[in-house]
């Protein structure tokens, strides 16, 4: 057992951060054995669990998701179909992600082309109305 404190160094994350997923369910009370003054007992199974969300949320799971299937996952109740179906919408939600930024990237691209552009024809012209915009 650990106080916070000790959680918090061995887990990496900020005292603050454990609490927010202590209320938010992410951290069962099952986990924390409560003291006569108030302080909160920590066991190894808290540190494995905050392990688990921090490679969830690497994985770009969101802490919504890691709530919905953490349970599960850790008391192996999900068979190999039901994890590969998770990891496998992780994936395609990536990919759609992976293709916004591409195309994020081209638009920007574009624009920083075009404002080379606008650049050249300032020094050309001056800054006067028909200096705005390129031609």
């Amino acid at each position: 057992m650990m106080l916070i404190s000790e959680l918090a160094k061995r887990s990496g994350l900020p005292i603050d951060t454990i609490r927010f997923y202590e209320k938010k369910g992410l951290i069962d009370s099952e986990l924390i054995n409560r003291k006569s003054n108030n302080y909160r007992d920590y066991s190894e199974a808290s540190l494995e669990r905050l392990v688990l969300i921090q490679r969830a949320k690497r994985l770009g799971f969101t802490l919504t998701e890691i709530q919905d299937w953490i349970k599960d996952f850790e008391n192996d109740q999900l068979t190999v179909d039901q994890k590969r179906d998770i990891l496998s919408r992780k994936l395609g939600q990536i990919d759609e992600r992976i293709e916004e930024m591409k195309q994020m990237r081209q638009y920007l691209l574009t624009k920083i082309e075009h404002l080379g552009e606008w650049d050249g024809v300032l020094t050309e012209r001056g800054p006067t109305k028909q200096g705005l915009m390129p031609s």
